[in-house]
């Protein structure tokens, strides 16, 4: 009986499971949310590792048991953010057939989500969204709606690779000159229109595409 009481006495008094996990999640995530910030507000270079763990309210040496390098953490913010992205633009896609819309909603998502978030905007800029992770999270994606633009007739481009690249890169352009304010909020329309345009879509069917009203995240649309 000493036993057994001993026992269930060191079971109540023993951490949770899962709480040192927890804790380590939460000092993770603050370096990020830190790295997050500081990229943004100031860029990568300017940006030194003892900045980002003092802004979490942690020790270096504590930084270095999540990551290595500051490559490391853009690695994983970019993951993090373009995923996150990625599963809002595929809520707004959800039912959507065209390819011409689907491209036209994809970019214009990207577009409004930093206009709602200035550091997740100058985070894609500073960073470049066209980086091998966001290669890596955004490419597939957007290669098969190419895709399957050109195999129906939709699009005309000659290299779909080199498409996705230039749209990619005009994207990143759009981007900052709506943070810099140099873009008014009809631009994401501008320029999913010319995006179309350059993969062959008419132009006034391009510009009635681009202008549809915007599904809302996480709601499918209804499907054509």
């Amino acid at each position: 009986m000493h036993n057994v009481a001993m026992s269930e006495t060191a079971k109540s008094t023993a951490s949770p499971p899962g709480r040192n996990e927890r804790r380590k999640a939460r000092t993770r995530a603050g370096l990020l949310a830190s790295a997050r910030h500081l990229f943004a507000n100031q860029g990568v270079e300017e940006t030194t590792i003892g900045e980002i763990a003092e802004q979490a309210d942690t020790g270096v040496g504590s930084f270095y048991n999540y990551f290595r390098t500051k490559d490391d953490v853009i690695a994983a913010l970019l993951e993090e953010e373009l995923s996150r992205e990625l599963e809002v633009l595929q809520g707004r896609q959800a039912g959507i057939q065209d390819p011409a819309e689907r491209v036209a909603v994809a970019h214009r998502s990207l577009l409004n989500s930093v206009r709602e978030d200035f550091d997740l905007g100058w985070l894609f800029v500073r960073l470049d969204v066209t980086h091998e992770v966001g290669l890596a999270v955004m490419r597939p994606a957007a290669l098969r709606d190419l895709k399957d633009g050109v195999k129906s007739g939709r699009f005309e481009v000659s290299d779909v690779e080199v498409a996705w690249r230039a749209s990619a890169g005009a994207l990143l352009g759009v981007m900052q000159g709506a943070l810099r304010g140099e873009i008014g909020p009809t631009g994401d329309a501008a320029h999913a229109e010319g995006v179309l345009r350059s993969f062959g879509v008419p132009p006034d069917e391009a510009a009635e595409i681009a202008r549809r009203p915007l599904p809302p995240a996480g709601a499918p649309a209804t499907p054509e």
